[in-house]
């Protein structure tokens, strides 16, 4: 029988599936993207397990801890494990890499499985992840930047459909940004796995060739961009997308359109601007949103809230705009000439 073996990197075992073993809460609120989980101990389990560690004695809660796991091993062999078949790999890790990975990794090893356990568990992963965002001097990032209603990421969408490097930030942070950008059905990651995706993406990538990202502020919804990347976006070259106003909003309303259906979506909106705008602007705008005028209701908040708010944060970037790109319509042909662009000016 083969030995379990210790891995200290993840990414170094091909082929296998990763397992984290660790309760559900501590799965969702961060994980190796791609992993699945196997909770040896479910919440109310571990809880209750620390409860007697601290409240009885250590040793009572290890035969209660072994109890338990031994039984929901059991299940899983029944369920999740009993359709791999016997050339199947796995990587197991918990918090710190150690019982409760090496229950079940003692278990699916006796069976023939190859099992290997990452050392240091979630911990170690945890630090090799923050440890890499925090040197991101390799990479070469080029940054799209334009008003709100450029499309900036319909032309990332189509720079990734062309096999160029691509990072959607809004897409990974399930939010488009401002406060009309909640997705509908959608909740926004914890900031801990949404710097795992950030990670994941970015080191598939080739550091050798140009990394493309639309200009976002340093806050997604809730969520924050790492603070090293953050220095290194504002850093880097840019491309500027210049849209008529038209065309934006028409993009816009296309886009948004779920918001025009159903106005008490728009309310967030309307309160967060509440001392920002003028309460005279303020008022014609729920006027507008009354009488369904869509057209010029994001004609008012472009001019006078959007723009102005964009031209204010472009202005620290004007050093940085090595080619600008004129976007005279919005649509499929348009955006993929603007791309081929894109690629001829940075590769």
């Amino acid at each position: 029988m083969k030995e379990i073996e210790y891995i200290d990197d993840w990414r170094k075992v091909k082929n296998a599936e990763i397992i984290d073993v660790r309760s559900p809460s501590e799965f969702k609120n961060d994980h190796i993207p791609g992993s699945i989980n196997i909770p040896i101990l479910n919440d109310k389990q571990r809880h209750d397990v620390g409860k007697t560690y601290k409240e009885v004695n250590p040793f009572k809660a290890k035969i209660m801890g072994a109890s338990i796991i031994s039984k929901n091993i059991s299940k899983f062999l029944d369920n999740e494990f009993f359709s791999r078949n016997g050339s199947w790999q796995a990587l197991i890790y918990c918090w710190r890499g150690g019982q409760r990975s090496r229950s079940l990794a003692l278990v699916l090893n006796e069976i023939g499985w190859r099992i290997s356990i990452l050392r240091g568990g979630y911990k170690n992963y945890r630090k090799l992840v923050l440890d890499e965002l925090n040197d991101l001097s390799k990479y070469q990032f080029k940054i799209l930047q334009g008003q709100t209603g450029s499309a900036k990421t319909k032309i990332l969408n189509c720079l990734n459909n062309m096999n160029a490097q691509v990072i959607d930030l809004e897409n990974l942070a399930c939010h488009r940004g401002s406060l009309l950008g909640s997705e509908i059905n959608k909740k926004q990651y914890s900031q801990r796995y949404f710097e795992s995706l950030l990670h994941n993406a970015i080191d598939k990538f080739d550091c050798t060739k140009p990394i493309f990202i639309e200009s976002e502020s340093s806050k997604i919804g809730k969520l924050h961009l790492p603070k090293k990347l953050w220095t290194k976006l504002n850093e880097s070259d840019r491309l500027l997308l210049n849209v008529p106003i038209d065309e934006r909003i028409k993009f816009l309303l296309k886009e948004y359109k779920h918001l025009t259906k159903d106005c008490k979506l728009i309310q967030p909106f309307i309160s967060g601007m509440k001392g920002k705008i003028a309460n005279e602007k303020l008022s014609n705008w729920t006027n507008l949103i009354q009488k369904q005028d869509w057209k010029n209701f994001v004609k008012e908040i472009l001019e006078n809230h959007y723009d102005p708010k964009y031209s204010f944060s472009a202005m620290k970037h004007n050093n940085k705009i090595k080619h600008k790109i004129d976007v005279i319509k919005l649509n499929k042909l348009s955006i993929e000439n603007a791309s081929k662009k894109i690629l001829e000016y940075f590769n």
